[in-house]
């Protein structure tokens, strides 16, 4: 077959259906595609709709809980999140603001540690052009949507580049109100004040006790509040209701505010910050800018 008999020409029609794929495919809804598209659902659906009949097979499996991505919407959506990721990217470069860069922190870093000190980066670097989002979602660096995500965990994610920025220490807080009510003084007399947890995922109380050569047990029955991120946990805290488990040196700000103080010592954290980028771009000026900027204010650089 000659390479005139493999090339395929797409027309305006197939690119719109692969936009509306791709984005349903990515959101996992019609309905989040159609909006970021302006757009109705049953266009979204009509468009996918003529897509799966020109390839001959059903890209979507469509049940009572909404739709999901069938064998052949699967290998479809890894070629389509690539090719519009980098026509993102290809674009970004060329267009007037192409030092731009987007950048998706966990939300605990966003708020207490990132943006109370990105004044002094932005004044350092007024070329730069930077968009934060504050998400517990795992950044799809391939999608193009943003450019450097600044995750928590150990480092090991596939196909991306990923530098360590900050090593974290598990700590509990809580208000000087609460500590001088409740006399805690010691690291053990913890187990007497309300426990603030984070649910479905936080930092484990009984862990923090037997790193710190404590009665896991005593910090296991203790009742207490629940909340749904490590926010909200320091919220509760200052306002009184109980002692909250916190990251070193995340919440610097509110210590040195004397919102919170520390009542316990601080035990190694499982997870770190890390700066995570796509390998190929790790050496634009923008993103090595931000990296310098970061070592140098977590101390690690």
């Amino acid at each position: 077959m000659t390479p005139a008999q493999d090339e395929v020409t797409l027309s305006a029609r197939d690119l719109l259906a692969l936009q509306a794929f791709e984005l349903a495919a990515r959101t996992g809804s019609f309905k989040a595609a159609a909006e970021a598209l302006h757009i109705t659902a049953s266009a979204v659906s009509h468009r996918i709709a003529g897509l799966e009949r020109t390839l001959g097979a059903k890209l979507f499996e469509r049940g009572p809980r909404g739709v999901g991505l069938s064998p052949a919407g699967t290998a479809l959506a890894a070629t389509t999140g690539h090719a519009f990721g980098d026509l993102s990217r290809a674009l970004a470069r060329q267009s007037s603001g192409s030092r731009r860069l987007r950048v998706s922190a966990v939300p605990i870093f966003a708020s207490h540690w990132l943006l109370p000190r990105l004044g002094q980066f932005l004044a350092d670097h007024p070329e730069i052009e930077l968009q934060v989002e504050a998400s517990p979602r795992m950044a799809d660096m391939e999608a193009g949507l943003v450019d450097v995500a600044l995750r928590y965990g150990e480092g090991q994610w596939p196909d991306v580049s990923a530098e360590r920025i900050m090593d974290l220490e598990t700590v509990p807080v809580a208000a000087p109100s609460l500590v001088r009510r409740l006399k805690l003084g010691a690291p053990a007399d913890v187990a007497r004040a309300p426990l603030i947890r984070v649910a479905p995922f936080g930092a484990s109380w009984t862990d923090w006790a037997t790193a710190a050569g404590l009665d896991a047990a005593r910090f296991e029955r203790r009742k207490g509040v629940q909340v749904d991120g490590m926010g909200a946990a320091l919220r509760a805290a200052a306002h009184g209701l109980g002692v909250a488990l916190a990251f070193d040196p995340v919440i610097d700000s509110e210590i040195r505010l004397g919102a919170l103080v520390r009542v316990g010592p601080g035990v190694t954290s499982r997870g770190q910050i890390w700066l995570v980028c796509r390998p190929r771009e790790r050496t634009l000026p923008a993103i090595r800018a931000l990296r310098r900027w970061l070592l140098a204010e977590s101390g690690a650089a």
